[in-house]
């Protein structure tokens, strides 16, 4: 039984050394974009859904599929100068990049209420504070100090367009001021790459004619499995090695 569990053991650490030498997840794939593509990708999001909610904020929604890519060679001049920008700005690499998204907002008010105080001016409501300071003198110049109180607000979830209908994810932005509006949105996001291999070590069972119980572990590589396993016969109290190989048909 020591021998059977060494070759377990071996098995083991040999799927591991695959896994490792043979598909190292470090390495970086290149996919150019096709011949066939004729238009390259802007950043610019042209779908942009604008509502109003029932407190009079204004959302920019757009589905969660826009602007999504292969590699950077599917993008116009002008994308891949901003991106470039944006990542010699979080001193990242290309590899490193997963998405970025940008919202054009403008937040605008007229005939806000002034009051008058011992120094000047001011308004204030809930998001902003403006100060006038008069100036001292006949020749000297008044000056302004202004704050303002975002609250940015994101988010993503999925509807359906009846009970039966396929879900559809969205990804919702808004700022909490009536004032606000969103006048456009720029979004890129990398593909995410699958992961084809993988390693699983599980506790478990099957049944014949009779029960084992014991532990297994596997090498996937797409839809195949490589596996290997050390089991327990509840019938003839002994211990055995499994080896075994699976192909994956069809999943849900």
């Amino acid at each position: 039984m020591k021998n059977l569990g060494t070759y377990f053991l071996i098995a083991i650490v040999a799927i591991l050394i695959i896994k490792i030498v043979w598909f190292p997840n470090e390495k970086e794939v290149r996919v150019e974009i096709p011949p066939e593509i004729k238009e390259a990708v802007k950043a610019t999001v042209d779908n942009v859904n604008k509502n109003i909610d029932k407190k009079g904020y204004e959302h920019a929604v757009i589905d969660d599929k826009e602007n999504i890519i292969k590699s950077f060679g599917q993008l116009d001049d002008t994308s891949k100068r901003k991106l470039d920008s944006v990542m010699n700005l979080l001193a990242i690499e290309r590899k490193q990049f997963k998405e970025w998204r940008q919202y054009n907002t403008a937040i605008a008010a007229k005939d806000l209420p002034a009051e008058s105080n011992d120094t000047g001016y001011s308004f204030k409501d809930k998001y902003a504070s403006i100060e006038f300071i008069s100036p001292k003198d006949t020749f000297g110049k008044g000056t302004f100090n202004f704050t303002y109180n975002a609250e940015i607000n994101y988010a993503e979830y999925w509807k359906k367009e009846w009970f039966l209908g396929r879900k559809k994810n969205y990804i919702d932005f808004w700022i909490a001021d009536p004032r606000a509006t969103i006048n456009g949105v720029k979004r890129v996001k990398i593909e995410p790459k699958p992961d084809n291999v993988k390693f699983d070590l599980n506790a478990s069972g099957f049944y014949t004619n009779r029960l084992n119980l014991g532990v297994d572990g596997g090498l996937s590589v797409g839809r195949t499995r490589i596996g290997a396993g050390y089991y327990y016969d509840m019938v003839n109290k002994q211990w055995r090695p499994l080896v075994s190989l699976k192909y994956r048909i069809l999943e849900f």
